[in-house]
């Protein structure tokens, strides 16, 4: 495990220096900025808007990163041929996939909390800190933004094992938009009378990661939309979110394992 710990760290280290991420981040906090430009609007509505977008633009900005991170994270050591340096000390596979794994979600963590601090920050400059806990409440939202995304870091890592990087790109892109429509998938699997049908609608809904479930901007944004119980629904996704990214690792692990590198 230490030795995980040590080439996770050297991944945040590599990540952190790497121009096209920081690039996403000042993105990010540019259109974090941008969102405040609706005076137009009344204050309720501003707010609104603004706590809508303002989650949106996290979202998309670490999507973006999580993606580019993870699906280059163990094809780069291939192709400059370090990782025969790495594995020729006593390291073993699994721990250089984990140490990866857990250094690309501790970086992704470290983005999406700048973001996310910023956002809340500066919601609470524009309210002049009259109701906290509705601007502290947005970091509810930033963390399941944060859980998806570890989620979908583990699902690129897991290709990233025996796909190219191009091929992985389309592929996780694909899979976390199949992902957030897991509902709709449910829906066609329960309402198709084909049977072949049927079973590839349910067979998609159940193994695809359902990234839907972290959506959880309505319920921050829109007073009239309520959760019977919120702490519940939080952990739920949390857990949700471990379990599935362990299981992928478990599966990674054991492809690397047989892979001739």
């Amino acid at each position: 495990m230490n030795t995980a710990i040590v080439i996770a760290r050297n991944t945040i280290s590599e990540a952190l220096r790497k121009k096209v991420l920081n690039a996403f981040l000042m993105v990010g906090f540019a259109m974090l900025v941008l969102t405040f430009a609706f005076q137009q609007f009344a204050p309720r509505q501003e707010l609104t808007l603004v706590k809508g977008m303002g989650l949106g633009i996290i979202s998309m900005a670490a999507l973006l990163i999580t993606v580019i991170l993870s699906i280059n994270l163990v094809p780069t050591e291939i192709e400059r041929r370090t990782i025969y340096t790495i594995l020729s000390k006593p390291v073993r596979r699994h721990e250089f996939l984990l140490g990866k794994y857990f250094g690309a979600a501790s970086t992704i963590f470290i983005n999406v909390g700048l973001m996310g601090l910023a956002f809340v920050l500066a919601i609470i400059l524009k309210q002049r800190g009259v109701d906290m806990g509705s601007s502290l409440n947005m970091l509810k939202g930033v963390w399941m933004i944060y859980c998806q995304m570890a989620l979908l870091s583990a699902v690129a890592i897991f290709f990233s094992t025996f796909l190219s990087p191009l091929v992985n790109f389309f592929l996780t892109f694909s899979l976390f938009i199949v992902g957030n429509l897991s509902s709709f998938t449910l829906d066609l699997a329960k309402n198709t009378q084909n049977v072949l049908a049927k079973g590839f609608f349910t067979i998609v809904h159940y193994l695809v990661p359902n990234f839907g479930n972290f959506n959880y901007t309505n319920p921050l944004v829109q007073a009239n939309v309520q959760v019977k119980s919120e702490a519940a629904l939080l952990t739920q996704n949390t857990i949700y979110a471990l379990v599935y990214a362990t299981v992928l690792l478990i599966i990674s692990i054991l492809v690397f394992d047989r892979r001739e590198v």
